[in-house]
């Protein structure tokens, strides 16, 4: 397992993204998160640089290819990632809500009323709410698309204020 930083090339902090066994396992603003579940399954990641990443073994690869697809899209030119995902840690509910989230169209939100209704459980907004909460794959698993019933841009892992840019991003690319 291995864990990289990648700095966006626009005006956004720092995100840290780690490989296990050639699929990424987390994607995520601050550390938080991610450093919790490593604990909880008593886990570790070896760190390497970004610029030292090299295509030598799967998880590198994987690493690079993820750096790389963030570049794309943080330059308008990637609407839709082409990355395997390790979504084992999450709850069945939570795994079909992160599912159904890569369904939501670039430059598009859904209120977690439609959320809820997409995995069949109309009256789960909530639960839909708190499973993009435990969304370790941020922005790759796009749960900065689900916004409030009432238009408000609701929570975000990484803050409000990034979820604002991603969602300006990607509209004004549609364009």
């Amino acid at each position: 397992m291995i864990t990289t930083h990648y700095y966006p090339p626009i005006d956004l902090p720092m995100i840290t993204l780690t490989v296990k066994d050639g699929r990424l396992l987390a994607l995520d603003w601050y550390n938080d998160k991610t450093a919790q579940i490593f604990n909880k399954l008593n886990q570790h990641a070896v760190f390497i640089k970004q610029a030292e990443l090299k295509d030598i073994d799967k998880n590198q690869s994987i690493a690079l290819q993820t750096t790389a697809q963030l570049d794309e899209y943080f330059k308008g030119e990637r609407t839709v990632f082409e990355l395997p995902l390790d979504l084992s840690h999450g709850t069945d509910f939570q795994i079909k809500v992160w599912q159904t989230l890569c369904k939501i169209p670039y430059g598009h939100t859904i209120s977690y009323k439609e959320l809820a209704s997409m995995i069949n459980k109309p009256t789960a907004h909530r639960a839909c709410a708190n499973a993009n909460g435990k969304n370790l794959i941020s922005l790759i698993v796009p749960c900065h698309r689900v916004i409030a019933s009432d238009g408000t841009l609701g929570g975000y892992t990484g803050g409000v204020s990034i979820k604002r840019i991603l969602l300006d991003l990607e509209s004004k690319n549609l364009i």
